[in-house]
C-alpha cells in the first residue's frame, strides 16, 4: 500500500509540474527523477527478493547488460541511453512486477528526455542491438537468472543516479 502512495505522489506531482504553462525548474524535475528512481529501487528489491540466484552463475552475453560499475560519469545522453536498453531487456522478461518496473523508466525516460532538451544536449534515438535481442531470445528459458541480473545492475544504476543527482546537468 505505501508503494502505491509513493507512487501516485510522485505521479501527482509529476502531472503537476508538467501542467503548468512556465517549464518546472530544472531542480524540481531533478527531485522528480530521484522520486521515481526510489519508487522503482523498492520494487526492484520487492522483486529480487522473491527470487536468488547464486552468487557464482557465470553467463555467456550478460556483458549486453549495462554494467554502471564500469562507468565513472554519468551525463544525461548516457542514462537515456542505459535507460532505454534496460527497458528493452525487461520488455523481453515477463514476469510478475515488471510492468511496474517498466512504468518507473518510462516515467524516468520522460524526465530525461526533458531534462537533456532543457541543457541542449543531444539525445540520441533509442536503437535496439541486434547482439542483445538475440541473447535474450536465445536464453529465453533462463529468464529468472537474466531478470536477477538486469534487475541487480537497475538497481545500481538507479542507486547510482539518485546520488549524483548533480550531474544531471551535463550531456
Amino acid at each position: 500500500m505505501y508503494h502505491f502512495i509513493v507512487l501516485c505522489c510522485s505521479s501527482l506531482l509529476f502531472l503537476l509540474t508538467m501542467g503548468t504553462s512556465i517549464p518546472p525548474p530544472v531542480d524540481t524535475m531533478r527531485n522528480n527523477v530521484k522520486l521515481l528512481a526510489e519508487t522503482a529501487l523498492i520494487r526492484i528489491q520487492k522483486l529480487t527478493n522473491e527470487f536468488k540466484i547464486s552468487p557464482n552463475m557465470v553467463f555467456s552475453g550478460v556483458e549486453f547488460i549495462p554494467n554502471i560499475t564500469l562507468e565513472k560519469h554519468l551525463g544525461l545522453s548516457s542514462i537515456a541511453e542505459k535507460l532505454n536498453t534496460f527497458q528493452v531487456i525487461l520488455q523481453n522478461l515477463p514476469l510478475d512486477g515488471m510492468p511496474q518496473i517498466q512504468s518507473d523508466l518510462v516515467g524516468l525516460l520522460d524526465i530525461v528526455h526533458w531534462l537533456a532538451t532543457s541543457c541542449s544536449c543531444p539525445v540520441k534515438k533509442p536503437t535496439i542491438d541486434g547482439r542483445l535481442d538475440a541473447f535474450l531470445k536465445t536464453n529465453v528459458a533462463f529468464r529468472l537468472s537474466i531478470a536477477n541480473i538486469a534487475l541487480s545492475r537497475l538497481q545500481e544504476f538507479l542507486s547510482k543516479l539518485t546520488n549524483s543527482l548533480d550531474q544531471l546537468k551535463n550531456c
